[in-house]
């Protein structure tokens, strides 16, 4: 069963929608399509086809330039193969174009894997769809190397028609040369009109002068208008003439053979070309609709199981200039909504805005409305619109409406959609009204959904009485005398006569009388609706106010959101900087520490008077190192104590060792404090110190130095721990704290001394070391450094 009738289709302007598809689409199948797309009834069919819109605007984003540019017209072609008819070369690389174009959109589509997965991976539907196309490479390789360009047969179409052209053209090189001597022999000169060769019917001649006709020996094949004329092919080439002519028709067979099999290899495909070119045009079809979307900047709207309408915004696509958009819902509070106000207030046009926005979603077309509109599923859609009269049916334009609603009512059920135009119009008004109740209260038995337009006062009451029935009207604006075309629902319209009349220039006197025609009711009503359509506005404007304030609410948090992530993404990036510049200066110092190590072991083997110069400069390098880390920031200088707060014995925090050092002078001239960290003794700037509280929680205190690794392990850990006396778990606790601290300052090389005695102890830390992930390998001591009782480890 049809959603909607052609007749129904064609009042709401459905057929120009389908013309501006079609233009859309390039291949004459496509086009077929566009032109004979209907709306489904079937839920499952309506999303697929708007998931098929959604993925062609995806793919157009994703490559705007993306068609089937190139396919042609195939399908005579493929009918006349069936036939047993064979085809023009032309006729041919047009097939060939369009297999070309259809194995490169499955290679891109689908085959090409490096941009299958990664843009085209969500295009689930138009990648089905392309299944579909089984490339025919063979038949696209055979036609490229037989035909060429410009349509003619290329001599490595085979290997005959290769040797034909080569005697041709040998064949044509003698009859020239034998020409060309014809032409300079002295006794034919005075014969000659003209020194030229020339050809009649695919024979070369030359021409003679008449009077010579019967001298010169060769067959005559025509003469010149005046008779003076006469082209005769000489003698000398009749039988070359000959040759060259049988070899022209064996050339011409051998084409034929050439042509009648390509034309088989295409007979052996056809049902495969054949469905490839209908996933071409079915391609062709869903890229012409999602460009038909842009061009209406419309979208697809959420699909409902229920028989209700939501438009928000909804533009009629027709439209041209500054449309105004209306939104109206149906279905859920309400089930029929009745639009009163003036005439060429827009209520036509909100009525077929509502059904060509049903019939467009349900055809899988995207509609111009806002993304949070919702349509469902109609199973019918009935319209009665315009004028309905006929002369040849002797039908009144009131009779012409009732024959079609008696259609609508016998045929509406609870899944119809029934828009209705000046239900009732054409009759007495107040029987008219009474038809337009009745029908109404029956359709809404029914179960119906739909929209009735109308100028019957009684109808509002009714609206308003009767429950599943909403009032509506179109905004008029009685200042400028012009409708607003703005969908005000919940209040009914007002027929604004006599404020027109007013402005148009009407005597008081007349304007005073008409309103004494009217009961003192219906003046209240009209002040009672004028009330509430200005109350409605007010309600309209601060909800479009409150709309904008969100908006812009919105737009901050999201530029807030944003702020915060770029200031995430510089703080790791400034951490990582740090991280960095730190493994630098741990690198540095280790390296410089090794140095002197090694140059303390070198002073060793010296005389006493060379290793204490070489302790000295050791010192002073070691100095050099740690002062190397208190460079003095500028902007730092106010933050130290003052000199006179600093006392001998003190206790001080050193923030960039991050350790606490006890004040051994008072601060010199340079304002340097010498204080002992650990096992070294260092001159540190005021600055890069704070005198530490000692009324602070030791606990906190604790905390706060806690972890202090870095650089203060690199200059306090020893490269050897001693766990004689230790039990093997209590050694194990220690083991693995010194390794961890030995790994962070950078020590490559680790001593262990655990005594010789029984040998528990050794076997015990082996084992663990065995497992340990800092531990690269171990071995026992060697002579001089310890023998058995100490195990040399390798860190990672």
């Amino acid at each position: 069963m049809m959603v909607a009738s052609d007749k129904v289709l064609a009042k709401l302007d459905y057929g120009a929608i389908r013309e501006r598809l079609a233009r859309h689409c390039m291949l004459p199948r496509a086009k077929e399509l566009a032109e004979g797309l209907v709306p489904q009834a079937d839920l499952r069919a309506v999303r697929q086809m708007l998931r098929e819109t959604d993925e062609g605007k995806l793919l157009l984003r994703i490559n705007p330039l993306f068609s089937v540019r190139g396919a042609k017209e195939i399908r005579p072609y493929l009918e006349r193969c069936e036939r047993g008819g064979i085809l023009t070369p032309e006729e041919l690389l047009e097939i060939r174009d369009t297999l070309k174009v259809a194995r490169q959109i499955r290679h891109t589509l689908i085959d090409n894997k490096k941009t299958g997965k990664d843009l085209y991976s969500e295009l689930y539907t138009i990648r089905e769809t392309v299944e579909a196309i089984i490339p025919q490479t063979k038949i696209e390789e055979e036609i490229s190397r037989s035909i060429a360009e410009d349509g003619s047969i290329q001599d490595q179409a085979s290997a005959e028609l290769s040797r034909l052209r080569r005697a041709k053209s040998s064949s044509q090189q003698k009859i020239k040369d034998t020409l060309d001597d014809i032409l300079r022999n002295p006794n034919y000169q005075k014969m000659f009109q003209d020194h030229v060769v020339t050809t009649r019917g695919d024979r070369y001649v030359v021409p003679i002068k008449l009077e010579f006709s019967s001298a010169f020996p060769g067959i005559v094949h025509d003469q010149s208008a005046s008779g003076a004329t006469v082209f005769i092919e000489p003698m000398a080439i009749v039988q070359l003439g000959n040759e060259l002519r049988e070899i022209l028709l064996k050339e011409n067979r051998e084409i034929q053979r050439i042509l009648r099999e390509l034309a088989a290899l295409v007979t052996a495909k056809v049902v495969e070309i054949t469905e490839l070119y209908e996933a071409l045009a079915k391609l062709d079809f869903i890229l012409g609709k999602a460009r038909l979307s842009e061009e209406m900047e419309a979208g697809s709207p959420i699909v409902v199981n229920k028989q209700e309408i939501k438009l928000v915004k909804a533009r009629h696509p027709l439209l041209t200039g500054h449309v105004v958009p209306i939104s109206v819902e149906l279905g859920r509070g309400y089930r029929f909504l009745v639009i009163t106000g003036p005439n060429t207030g827009g209520k036509t046009v909100t009525l077929k805005t509502i059904g060509l926005m049903s019939v467009m979603m349900q055809a899988g077309l995207h509609i111009p409305a806002e993304s949070d509109s919702k349509l469902g599923v109609f199973s019918q859609i009935f319209v009665d619109i315009g004028d309905e009269q006929s002369v040849e049916q002797s039908l009144s334009t009131f009779s012409g409406h009732m024959s079609n609603i008696v259609e609508i009512i016998n045929k509406a059920d609870d899944k119809s959609l029934v828009l209705l135009d000046e239900l009732g119009a054409g009759t007495d008004p107040a029987e008219g009204a009474a038809l337009a109740m009745a029908i109404l209260s029956e359709l809404l038995e029914r179960g119906s959904c739909g929209v009735a337009t109308t100028h019957y006062g009684s109808l509002k009451s009714f609206a308003y009485k009767t429950p599943g029935i909403e009032n509506a009207s179109v905004e008029f604006d009685p200042d400028t005398l012009k409708p607003t075309y703005r969908l005000i629902t919940g209040i009914p319209g007002r027929s604004n006569a006599l404020a027109i009349a007013q402005r148009l220039g009407l005597s008081p006197k007349v304007l005073e009388k008409s309103r004494s025609f009217l009961s003192e009711r219906e003046i209240k009503v009209s002040g009672l609706l004028e009330n509430l359509e200005d109350t409605q506005r007010e309600i309209e404007w601060q909800k479009q106010k409150l709309q904008e304030e969100r908006q812009k609410a919105e737009e901050k948090t999201a530029e807030l959101i944003k702020r915060d992530q770029e200031l995430d993404e510089k703080y790791e990036e400034i951490i990582q900087k740090a991280k960095e510049e730190a493994i630098e200066i741990v690198r540095k110092a280790k390296a410089e520490a090794e140095a002197i190590i090694k140059e303390i072991r070198q002073a060793q083997k010296q005389e006493r008077k060379e290793q204490e110069a070489a302790i000295e400069k050791s010192r002073q390098r070691i100095k050099k190192l740690s002062e190397s880390f208190y460079r003095q920031d500028p902007d730092s200088k106010a933050k130290g104590p003052k000199p006179e707060q600093i006392e001998p014995g003190q206790m001080v925090y050193i923030p960039n060792l991050r350790q606490k050092g006890q004040v051994l002078q008072k601060p010199d001239h340079n304002n340097e404090v010498l204080i002992q960290a650990g096992i070294l003794k260092i001159n540190v700037p005021l600055s890069q110190i704070r005198i530490v509280d000692e009324t602070r929680n030791p606990e906190h205190l604790a905390k706060t130095m806690q972890g202090s690794m870095g650089l203060s392990k690199a200059v306090t850990l020893r490269s050897e721990i001693d766990l004689r006396g230790k039990l093997v778990e209590e050694a194990e606790t220690l083991l693995d704290k010194y390794l961890d601290d030995a790994v962070i300052t950078g020590i490559n090389q680790v001593s262990i001394i655990h005594g010789k005695g029984t040998g528990a102890l050794r076997s015990g830390i082996h084992q663990f070391l065995k497992n340990h992930p800092h531990v690269k390998s171990y071995r026992l001591g060697q002579i001089g450094e310890g023998d058995a009782g100490v195990t040399i480890v390798e860190l990672k």
